[in-house]
């Protein structure tokens, strides 16, 4: 799978918090998989990152790929997440599956017990793109 592309403040806030997100996380694995892949990310200022890649607290709009089911998702902090609302924390595993991907890949994750595999659509609403860079 390609690399993630990332702002450099989503990166650091990220980071800081690992340790306490892989104290309370149910996905131990996944998560230092994704912490893994973070380091490896291509890094990019908040003002030149592009509009169709996910960042945090953007809205996007997936398609599972089997079924051709259409899901809504705003991707938050562990702290501003409701998944009843569709607003995982980047810290589940959608969320780690979604984060700093872009329009056109394809992601895979398990749910219940199953690999599902969803393209990305299109990002709906992403802070970078509308100036707003202290979410």
């Amino acid at each position: 799978m390609k690399k993630r592309i990332v702002t450099i403040s989503d990166y650091e806030r990220l980071m800081a918090g690992r340790y306490y997100a892989l104290y309370r996380t149910k996905y131990p694995e996944q998560l230092e998989l994704f912490f893994c892949e973070l380091m490896s990310a291509e890094l990019v200022d908040q003002t030149q990152i592009s509009e169709d890649v996910i960042t945090m607290n953007s809205q996007v709009l997936l398609n599972e790929r089997r079924l051709g089911r259409q899901m809504k998702l705003t991707l938050k902090y562990p702290n501003e997440a409701n998944i009843k609302e569709q607003k995982p924390s980047v810290f589940d595993p959608i969320g780690m599956a979604v984060f700093g991907r872009a329009v056109g890949d394809r992601i895979t994750w398990t749910v219940f017990g199953r690999n599902v595999e969803f393209e990305v659509l299109k990002v709906i609403y992403q802070p970078e793109a509308v100036g707003q860079f202290e979410l």
